[in-house]
């Protein structure tokens, strides 16, 4: 009897491990099955997407499919890994061809409908559309976000239109105004460091230009804060020319006499002890037509330049004498002549060296004559000369004119 027992107990031993190890077979088997089907209807669902068929591949998504439900939690996970691969390499494009853009968006707005990378997503496709209205309180802060990233990285303008789509009825109002506050206080303080800047290398007129030319679209040209700092740059300018003027005529009083401009010449500058206010001098010779511009001190003058000019014609002549550079700017036009000059230089009232004269477009050069007497009294050089002085010589160098 014990033996018939014992017997039975094993069989049935036997047959739970029979069929646990059947049952587990089972769930290995199907999860295999599983596996393998929802890793076919991914694959289709990859290649249908990277050929954008987007239909079929949100088809192949969306369809009650028993396997993707089983999976759905890897589902949502692999799609995140795909889709982020996806917009990094368009990151990448668009930073090297902007003419993608259309294209990129197509595919970014494909993948928002999908809800998977969601505020990241909304993000980057409302900083590539520029015609993009904000729907909803994520394309709020997507906005907000930007307009602080732009105006925190000195892209003012941009950031500035991020924040003026957000409705003045939205709960975002109020925040998105405090950005704008703190947008134009931050470009003004930008656009004031650059003037000071200026003003401190006794650029004076290229600070007040710079003021003059804020980007409107930012900054009205009446605000008071910008008017208050080209009054100030413009005071401390005729304070500098005023300074100029006093130390050029205690400096050496000898310089300006007749006796200098009867003896100079460009090969005994070094004995005639000619200093300046800066480490350069020029010297324009009236009957050679050339403009010579030095470096060094008192009679270590090294000659570094030598650019054919034209100055004045008979009745309108160049001003012979030693005067000093003062202001500059890249261009002016003369409605008297109907001609203007690039990178005019002044050394004398409106006596300027610029360049030869343009048609009132900039576009084309109206008289090339170098080499001799053509000028209306200023110094004519050529374009690339106009512009090396305009670059490389500082208010303060004397000018001899002889």
């Amino acid at each position: 009897m014990q033996n018939l027992f014992r017997k039975r107990k094993k069989n049935n031993i036997f047959k739970i491990v029979t069929i646990a190890f059947s049952f587990l077979l089972l769930i290995l088997t199907l999860n295999y099955y599983v596996n393998y089907k929802y890793s076919k209807i991914t694959s289709e669902f990859y290649s249908e997407f990277n050929n954008c068929n987007f239909t079929d591949a949100k088809s192949l998504i969306d369809s009650d499919n028993i396997y993707l439900k089983l999976k759905k939690k890897t589902l949502n996970n692999d799609l995140n890994t795909y889709f982020s691969g996806i917009v990094n390499n368009i990151c990448d494009t668009l930073s090297e061809d902007d003419e993608n853009k259309d294209k990129a968006l197509i595919v970014l707005n494909e993948i928002k409908s999908y809800d998977i990378l969601n505020s990241s997503i909304n993000k980057l496709i409302i900083s590539l559309d520029e015609s993009y209205e904000p729907e909803d309180s994520s394309d709020y802060e997507a906005l907000l976000s930007l307009g602080l990233d732009n105006c925190d990285s000195g892209n003012f303008e941009t950031a500035l239109n991020f924040l003026k789509k957000i409705p003045a009825d939205s709960d975002y109002s109020e925040k998105a105004n405090e950005y704008i506050e703190k947008c134009i206080s931050n470009y003004k303080e930008s656009i004031f460091n650059e003037a000071d800047e200026l003003a401190n290398n006794d650029y004076y007129t290229k600070a007040i230009n710079l003021l003059n030319n804020i980007d409107t679209s930012i900054v009205s040209k009446d605000d008071s804060d910008i008017q208050n700092k080209i009054t100030s740059i413009a005071e401390a300018k005729e304070s500098y020319l005023a300074s100029l003027s006093s130390s050029d005529s205690t400096q050496n009083s000898t310089s300006t006499s007749s006796e200098l401009l009867n003896s100079i010449t460009s090969s005994n500058i070094n004995t005639l002890n000619l200093e300046s206010l800066t480490s350069n001098l020029i010297y324009v010779s009236l009957a050679d037509q050339i403009t010579y511009v030095y470096k060094g001190s008192m009679n270590k003058w090294d000659k570094i330049k030598s650019f054919t000019c034209s100055t004045g014609i008979d009745g309108e002549n160049t001003p012979t004498g030693v005067y000093d550079v003062r202001e500059r700017g890249d261009w002016f036009f003369s409605d008297k002549y109907n001609q203007g000059g690039k990178y005019w230089v002044q050394f004398y009232g409106d006596y300027l060296f610029h360049s030869v004269p343009y048609n009132e477009d900039q576009s084309e050069v109206v008289d090339n004559t170098l080499g001799t007497p053509a000028s209306h009294g200023c110094i004519r050089l050529k374009t690339e000369d106009a512009k090396w002085l305009y670059d490389n010589i500082e208010a303060g160098t004397k000018v001899i004119i002889k």
